[in-house]
């Protein structure tokens, strides 16, 4: 099982909700519009199958393989980091 961002702009409101409501079952909504899921390559294409047919051609869909054998480097914050803050060295 990989671990995978999802992230997407579509424009109808209907099909961002159905959207949502699918990965919902894989993973974890991080913003709005992006998720954090694991999937399997079964999982990927029963994904695709169903959220496919709710796509325009003008809608944006991608998904991003994370690489975990580097998690630990991961940078995260909740608050606005300080100006004096390092934010990579």
């Amino acid at each position: 099982m990989a671990q995978m961002i999802v992230a997407y702009d579509i424009s109808a409101h209907g099909a961002r909700q159905r959207v949502a409501r699918v990965l919902l079952n894989f993973g974890r909504r991080v913003q709005r519009s992006v998720f954090e899921i694991q999937a399997t390559p079964e999982d990927l294409r029963e994904i695709r199958r169903q959220i496919g047919p709710l796509l325009s051609p003008h809608d944006a869909f991608d998904i991003y393989p994370v690489d975990m054998r580097n998690l630990a480097s991961r940078i995260r914050w909740q608050k606005p980091p300080r100006n004096e803050s390092v934010i990579l060295a």
